[in-house]
C-alpha cells in the first residue's frame, strides 16, 4: 500500500483534531472530524487505484465532492455566525449548490469521468464563504481579537488558498496538457497541489491545537 508523502499531514490533522476535540467542540467545528476521516480514506484509496481494479481514480473523487461538501458548508455556516434570515439564504444556497452537484454526477459529466464542473462550483463557494468569514472576523474589537492566535482565521485562509489554487490549476488542465508545462518534470496539477494540501491541513494542525485555549464560542450573530 502506496501513501503519498502530503498524506502524513492529513493523517496528522486527523489525530491533531480527535486530540483536540473538547477544543473542536466549544469552536462548533467538531464536524471536521468525520470530515478528515473522509479526506484520508478518499487519498487512501484513490492512491491505491490500481488495486482494485480501477482504470483511475475519478469515481472516488467525485465521491468525495459529493460526501464531504455538506461538511464544508456546515462548518462555514457554523465560522460565519449568521443571523436567522442569513442562515436561511446560506443553506438555501448550500443546498441549490448540492442539487447542481448530484445532478452533474448523475446525469452530466457523470461518476467515471472527473467531476470539474462540480469542483469548480464548490470552490467559488468556498472562496466566497471563506472570504465572507475573513471579513467578519475584522468586525470584531481588534483589541480584544490577534488574528494570528485565531483558529477561524487560519481554517479560513487556508480554505482560500486552497480553493483559489486549485480553481486555477484545473481550471487551465486543458492549457496546462495540451501545452505540456511542467515542473521538475511533473505536471503542473502534481507538482503544485500535494505541497498546497501539506500547508492545509499542518495549518488545520495548528489552528485545531488553537481550539485548545479558545473560550467556547456564541453562535449569536455580530
Amino acid at each position: 500500500m502506496h501513501i503519498a508523502w502530503f498524506e502524513y499531514f492529513q493523517i496528522l490533522s486527523l489525530i491533531t483534531a480527535i486530540y483536540c476535540w473538547k477544543g473542536l467542540k466549544s469552536c462548533n467545528l467538531l464536524a471536521f472530524i468525520p470530515l478528515l476521516v473522509i479526506v484520508n480514506a478518499t487519498e487512501l484509496i484513490a492512491d491505491n487505484y490500481r488495486a482494485f481494479g480501477w482504470s483511475s481514480n475519478y469515481r472516488i473523487y467525485n465521491l468525495y465532492l459529493l460526501v464531504s461538501t455538506p461538511f464544508f458548508f456546515y462548518l462555514a455556516g457554523k465560522m460565519l455566525f449568521l443571523t436567522r434570515k442569513e442562515a436561511i439564504i446560506f443553506y438555501i444556497v448550500c443546498i441549490l449548490c448540492m442539487l447542481l452537484v448530484c445532478i452533474n454526477f448523475g446525469f452530466i459529466e457523470g461518476p467515471i469521468q472527473f467531476n470539474s464542473y462540480s469542483l469548480g462550483l464548490v470552490d467559488i463557494m468556498i472562496i466566497v464563504f471563506s472570504s465572507l468569514c475573513l471579513v467578519r472576523l475584522t468586525m470584531f474589537d481588534q483589541q480584544e481579537l490577534n488574528f494570528m492566535r485565531e483558529p477561524f482565521f487560519w481554517i479560513n485562509s487556508l480554505n482560500l488558498l486552497s480553493s483559489l489554487i486549485t480553481l486555477v490549476v484545473l481550471g487551465l488542465q486543458s492549457y496546462i496538457l495540451i501545452n505540456k508545462i511542467e515542473i521538475a518534470n511533473k505536471t503542473l496539477y502534481h507538482a503544485i497541489l500535494p505541497a498546497v494540501n501539506a500547508i492545509v491541513y499542518g495549518g488545520y494542525s495548528y489552528a485545531f491545537t488553537l481550539c485548545r485555549t479558545q473560550r467556547a464560542r456564541s453562535s449569536s450573530p455580530l
